[in-house]
């Protein structure tokens, strides 16, 4: 292999590395590194909840808190639509 022809073969590498799968959920949002759910006790029947939603290109947090009352889970802020149903789900269990 000639020097011309290696170089050809990495930069080709490093060009198809470069490339990434973009997760489109069909509402224009980019899921690819999304930071992950979390759901913080701050005693019986509280919690802290850190969900993510992509604007202006960027992540950024949510935060809300929940908390039993009379049976139902009741929650105080904003969450990702796309992560509420499993904040529900977790808490319930």
């Amino acid at each position: 292999m000639d020097r011309r022809a290696l170089l050809t073969a990495i930069a080709g590498a490093a060009a198809a590395g470069a490339c990434t799968r973009r997760d489109d959920d069909g509402a224009g949002t980019d899921r690819a590194g999304r930071p992950t759910l979390a759901i913080d006790s701050e005693g019986p029947g509280r919690w802290r909840i850190r969900s993510w939603q992509w604007r202006a290109n960027a992540w950024r947090p949510r935060i809300a808190r929940a908390r039993r009352a009379g049976g139902k889970i009741e929650i105080d802020g904003a969450i990702d639509a796309a992560d509420r149903a499993e904040v529900i789900a977790r808490l319930r269990a």
